[in-house]
């Protein structure tokens, strides 16, 4: 067998494997039918256990969606001040700030809307070795817009990470 003719049968395969995982899946994800008898009809069951089966309701295993954008990811945080900038996007109001401190000298941190020096959203402080990691604004959502973190230390050079994520909710 030449080596073409390998290479040919080799993606046959790869593309009836392909094909077929799909099919297999979708198979064993289909509702199960009770047996037909003369007088019998297809059993159906919707998602929810809800009387009326167009309004699902909490605990029905109903998928809520939620999307969330990781603005500020696993930045490096070092020197006596440091800043990063972050976009809240419409419908991604919700804010989790992380900011792990792994050097010697407490962080001290401020989000400002729209400047480093704009209004203050929120403000905090790391004491060395510890991490920060909430949600800032669980009551009610942030405007659109661009936000500034503002790290400091006083004392000695900071050392640790910084991450900034937004979402539609506050399950994140």
């Amino acid at each position: 067998m030449s080596m073409k003719n390998i290479k040919k049968a080799s993606v046959v395969s790869v593309l009836s494997l392909a094909l077929a995982i799909p099919l297999t899946a979708s198979a064993a994800a289909t509702t199960d039918v009770a047996p037909a008898t003369t007088d019998s009809a297809a059993v159906s069951q919707s998602a929810n256990t809800s009387i009326d089966v167009t309004t699902p309701t909490t605990g029905d295993h109903v998928i809520t969606p939620q999307a969330t954008d990781g603005q500020i990811v696993d930045r490096p945080v070092a020197g006596f001040n440091d800043s990063a900038d972050f976009d809240v996007k419409a419908g991604y109001g919700y804010v989790r700030l992380y900011l792990r401190n792994t050097g010697n000298t407490t962080i001290t941190f401020t989000v400002n809307q729209g400047s480093a020096s704009g209004a203050e959203k929120y403000s905090g402080t790391v004491k060395p070795g510890k991490t920060f990691d909430e949600i800032l604004n669980s009551s009610k959502p942030w405007t659109v817009g661009k936000f500034y973190v503002s790290l400091s230390s006083g004392s000695g050079s900071m050392s640790g990470k910084l991450g900034v994520r937004t979402s539609t909710n506050t399950n994140f």
